[in-house]
C-alpha cells in the first residue's frame, strides 16, 4: 500500500499545510473524476458519431463549442475565485455536470448531446482553473513541483482509463445512448462529493502577496510561459486530431493496438511523474518547462517523419517524457505568480492552443499531407519557447 500511494505521489500531501490537506485531496481527486466523465463522454461521441447518425460537421461544430466554452469560462473562473471563494464555484459546476446528462432522458436526440457536451465543456472551464488556484495555496512553494505532479498523475489516468469506458459503453448499446452518460454523471457527482469535503475558504483578503491582486505581465517570464504553453497545446490538439489517423493509416494498426500505442505518452507521464515532480522542487523551473516542450515539439516533428512502428512509439514515449518533465514545472511556475486569475488566464491560452492547433493543422493538409500537419506544428511549438529560452539567458547572464 506504501509502495501505491508513493507511486502516485501522495506522500506530498504531507507537506500541505494542516488546514490545507482536504483541499488539496478534493482538488486532486476531482481532477481523477471529472477528467474521466468529460473524457468517457467525449470519446464516446467521436467513436459513435457515425452509428448515431451524426456527421463529420456537426461533431466538429459540438468539439469546437465545447474547447471554445473552456476557453471563455477558464480566466473567468479564475477572476471570480478570487473575489467570492472557490467554493461556490466548484459546488456549481460540478453539481451542474452531474445534473445535465440528464436532458438526455428528457429530450433523446442529437441536440441535446451537443447541448451537454456544451455544458460539459463550461462545467470544466470552471473546475480546472479554479482547483488548479486551489491546489497551489496548499503547500509551500517549495513543495508545488511534487504537489502538480500527483494531480497530473491522476488527471492522466483519467485520460487512459475514459477512453476505454466509453469505448465499452458504445459498443455495449451500439450507438451513443444512456450508457454513454453514465460516466459524466458519476464522474461530476462523485467531484462534487469530493469539493464538498474541502474546506476551501473566501476569496483574496486585504495584505496578501501583490500577484494575487493582479497580473504580473511586467514579469517576463509571465509573458513567455503563456507563449510556451500556447505552443504545447497547439501541438497536443494535433497529435489528439491527427495520431489516430496516421497510426491507422501508415501502420494499419486498429482496436486495443491503436488506443494503446495512443494512450503510450499518457502512461510514460504517468510513470515517471512522481520523479520529475520532485525535480520541480529541486531544480530551475523555467528550465524543466523549456527542455520538456522542446522534447514535445522535436518528438512532433518526428512524427512527420516516422517509418516504422517501433520509431513511432519511441516518439511517443518521448514524448510522455517531455510533458512528464514541463506540466509541473509549468503549473508550478504559474502557481507561484499568483491565484485563481493567473491560473485562470494561464488555462485560458491552454485551451486557445487547443482552438488554434486543428486550424493550423488543417492548412498544413490541405498544402501538403501528413508529414507536414506534426512539423509545421512542431516549427509553431517550438518558436513559442524562445522567449522563454531569452528570460533564461538573461537570467543567466545578470548571474
Amino acid at each position: 500500500m506504501n509502495n501505491i500511494r508513493s507511486l502516485f505521489s501522495m506522500a506530498v500531501l504531507r507537506k500541505c499545510y494542516a488546514h490545507k490537506r482536504r483541499d488539496a485531496e478534493a482538488a486532486i481527486a476531482a481532477a481523477f473524476f471529472s477528467t474521466f466523465g468529460v473524457g468517457a463522454f467525449t470519446f464516446a461521441l467521436s467513436l459513435g458519431a457515425h452509428s448515431s447518425g451524426v456527421s463529420a460537421a456537426w461533431l466538429g461544430l459540438a468539439f469546437s463549442a465545447y474547447f471554445f466554452a473552456r476557453l471563455v469560462l477558464a480566466p473567468v473562473a479564475g477572476y471570480a475565485a478570487d473575489f467570492i471563494g472557490a467554493r461556490p464555484l466548484l459546488l456549481g459546476a460540478s453539481g451542474v455536470g452531474a445534473a445535465v446528462p440528464f436532458l438526455y432522458l428528457l429530450y433523446p436526440s442529437v441536440e441535446t448531446l451537443g447541448v451537454i457536451q456544451i455544458c460539459l465543456g463550461f462545467c470544466s472551464g470552471i473546475i480546472k482553473p479554479v482547483s488548479m488556484g486551489l491546489l497551489g495555496d496548499c503547500v509551500p512553494e517549495s513543495s508545488r513541483g511534487r504537489l502538480f505532479g500527483a494531480y497530473n498523475t491522476f488527471m492522466y489516468s483519467a485520460l487512459v482509463l475514459s477512453p476505454l469506458a466509453g469505448g465499452a459503453a458504445v459498443e455495449m448499446q451500439g450507438r451513443i445512448g444512456e450508457l454513454s452518460l453514465i460516466c459524466p454523471i458519476l464522474g461530476m457527482f462523485f467531484s462534487f462529493i469530493s469539493f464538498a469535503r474541502g474546506r476551501m475558504g473566501g476569496g483574496v483578503v486585504r495584505g496578501e502577496k501583490d500577484t494575487a491582486l493582479g497580473l504580473p505581465w511586467r514579469e517576463p517570464l509571465f509573458a513567455a510561459l503563456l507563449l510556451a504553453v500556447l505552443g504545447r497545446t497547439a501541438g497536443a490538439s494535433v497529435v489528439i486530431t491527427f495520431m489516430p489517423r496516421l497510426i491507422s493509416e501508415s501502420f494499419g494498426l486498429e482496436g486495443m493496438q491503436a488506443g494503446l500505442l495512443f494512450a503510450l505518452p499518457s502512461l510514460v507521464l504517468i510513470a515517471i511523474t512522481p520523479v520529475t515532480g520532485k525535480w520541480a522542487d529541486q531544480l530551475d523551473r523555467s528550465g524543466l518547462t523549456f527542455l520538456g516542450m522542446g522534447i514535445c515539439a522535436a518528438c512532433l516533428f518526428g512524427y512527420g517523419q516516422v517509418s516504422s512502428i517501433w520509431t513511432l512509439g519511441l516518439l511517443a514515449a518521448c514524448m510522455g517524457l517531455g510533458s512528464a518533465l514541463s506540466l509541473p514545472a509549468s503549473m508550478s511556475l504559474a502557481a507561484d505568480m499568483g491565484r485563481g486569475r493567473v491560473m485562470g488566464i494561464f488555462l485560458g491560452v491552454s485551451n486557445l492552443g487547443f482552438v488554434l492547433g486543428p486550424v493550423l493543422a488543417g492548412f498544413a493538409a490541405e498544402a501538403g499531407g501528413m508529414p507536414d500537419v506534426f512539423e509545421l506544428t512542431a516549427l509553431f511549438s517550438g518558436l513559442c519557447l524562445l522567449p522563454v529560452f531569452l528570460v533564461m539567458s538573461r537570467k543567466l547572464h545578470v548571474s
